[in-house]
Formats: structure tokens, C-alpha cells, sequence
């Protein structure tokens, strides 16, 4: 059986709040749930947040979802993660993030069972790029050994940022990402910016009596009767949120080197 864990946060930089955000009485961390809860490989989901007093607002939701919270660092989000899946005993892990709300049920039951199926440390449909899955619609699945590997041998602040960024790149692990059977990656629902929340609410207004059965096809067809609801994306790159990040990595190992020198 599956632990879901969801990383989720009030502070973030371009977007304060955003998986909190209400429109017709919904936060997009509720419409994640919703949308996957029925799943039933799904044994426990947790909600890893911070231990900053931003963050208790937190429990109010887990309650009402009656889903269980944790509370790690602020700073390190992959040690988060991993104190979480320490914590309640997590052997095979689902990663979500409230900034996809909109991620594919049926998407994420096929993974499961190709992963139940082989022996992969790492399951994603959207890492390492180039990917055919569109920018919302991320899923990883992975187990607690490789986490705790991935926890104790990462050193770059991009890895402890990003949870999962040093085992598809670190070479490490048997990763596996699945591929759509035509392009999609071009296609962005991702909630990062306030474009995106506004996008995020045309979706989930047209639909709100189907928002748990709204499937990734139904979205992209949505996105396609509508492009005036997408003109701002023409210059976003996927992923630029990882640029700070990045930066950081440049001023860690040019520290490291004067260090050495």
C-alpha cells in the first residue's frame, strides 16, 4: 500500500498562499485530494508542511479532510519529506504537490501498477526532461530506501529544494519516466503565478460539479476552446521557478572551491 505525501506551504515567493486559495469554497489542496482519495492503493495521506506559526493553518484542512499533517523544516524541504515518510513508516511513497491540482487520477493508477510491476527505485511521468506530460500533471513515485539514500547523500541546495531532483539526476537509481502517446508538454496548468490561479479558476468554474472526475483530455480541451486563457504562458519556460535555486547551487560550489583552494 501507498503513502501520498503532500509538500505544501504558505510561503511561497511568487504565489503567498496558493494552495489555500479559496474559489467557491474549494482550496486547490482540497481539489487534490478529492481527486485522489478514492484511489484505493492509497493507505494514508499526509500533508508535510512547516513548523513556522504560517504553516498551522494547515491542520484546520487535515482535519477536515481527515487526512494526517507532519511538521519539518522550513529550510530543507528534503529532509521534510524525509522526516515525514520516517515518521508514519512510508514504504512506497506517492509525491503530489498542491501546485497540481489537477493531476490524472487515471494517470496515476497506471503508475502505480507499472511500479508494483518492476523494480524501479524512481516512477515519474514528467522527470527527467524532455517529457510528454503537461506542465500540472506530475506524479513520482518512489520508495523509502531511495528517499533515505537521496536524504543523505544530497548537498546541493536545488536538491533540498526540490525533493526528488538528485535521484534522476545523480545516475544512482533505476528511475522510469512514462511517456504520453503524443506531445502534450507544450500545455500548462500548473498553479505558480497568478496567471496560472486565474486559469486554475476558469477550469475549476466550468466544472466544478465534475472536478474530481476531470480528466487530463477534458483539461487540454478546455485549454484548447479557450487560448485567450493562455496568452501570458508564450513567455514562461517550464520549471523557470527552479532558476533561484540553481543560483544558489553556483554560489555553494564557488564557496566550496575557495574553500579547497
Amino acid at each position: 500500500m501507498y503513502h501520498l505525501i503532500i509538500q505544501a506551504r504558505m510561503g511561497s515567493r511568487r504565489l503567498p498562499g496558493k494552495s489555500l486559495k479559496k474559489y467557491k469554497g474549494i482550496t486547490p489542496l482540497e481539489v487534490l485530494i478529492n481527486r485522489v482519495k478514492a484511489i484505493k492503493q492509497i493507505k494514508k495521506i499526509i500533508i508535510s508542511t512547516t513548523k513556522l506559526d504560517q504553516d498551522n493553518i494547515f491542520l484546520n484542512y487535515a482535519k477536515k479532510l481527515k487526512v494526517d499533517i507532519f511538521y519539518g523544516s522550513s529550510n530543507n524541504v528534503l529532509k521534510r519529506y524525509f522526516d515525514t515518510a520516517k515518521k508514519f513508516k512510508s514504504k512506497k511513497i506517492i509525491r503530489l504537490t498542491p501546485d497540481c491540482p489537477f493531476i490524472d487520477p487515471k494517470t496515476l493508477k497506471k503508475m502505480i501498477k507499472i511500479y508494483d510491476k518492476n523494480k524501479f527505485d524512481y516512477l515519474s511521468n514528467t522527470y527527467p526532461f524532455p517529457c510528454t506530460f503537461p506542465d500540472g500533471s506530475d506524479i513520482e513515485i518512489l520508495n523509502y530506501h531511495t528517499l533515505k539514500k537521496t536524504y543523505e547523500s544530497a548537498i546541493l541546495p536545488s536538491d533540498k529544494e526540490h525533493v526528488t531532483k538528485y535521484i534522476f539526476n545523480s545516475k544512482k537509481f533505476i528511475c522510469k519516466r512514462i511517456d504520453c502517446k503524443r506531445d502534450l508538454s507544450k500545455y500548462r496548468y500548473t498553479i505558480d503565478i497568478l496567471e496560472d490561479y486565474k486559469l486554475y479558476k476558469f477550469i475549476l468554474k466550468n466544472n466544478f460539479r465534475n472536478y474530481k472526475n476531470l480528466t487530463m483530455n477534458q483539461i487540454i480541451k478546455i485549454i484548447d476552446k479557450n487560448p485567450h486563457m493562455i496568452k501570458y504562458q508564450k513567455k514562461l519556460r517550464r520549471n523557470f521557478g527552479w532558476d533561484s535555486a540553481l543560483e544558489k547551487d553556483i554560489r555553494y560550489i564557488k564557496k566550496l572551491k575557495q574553500k579547497f583552494q
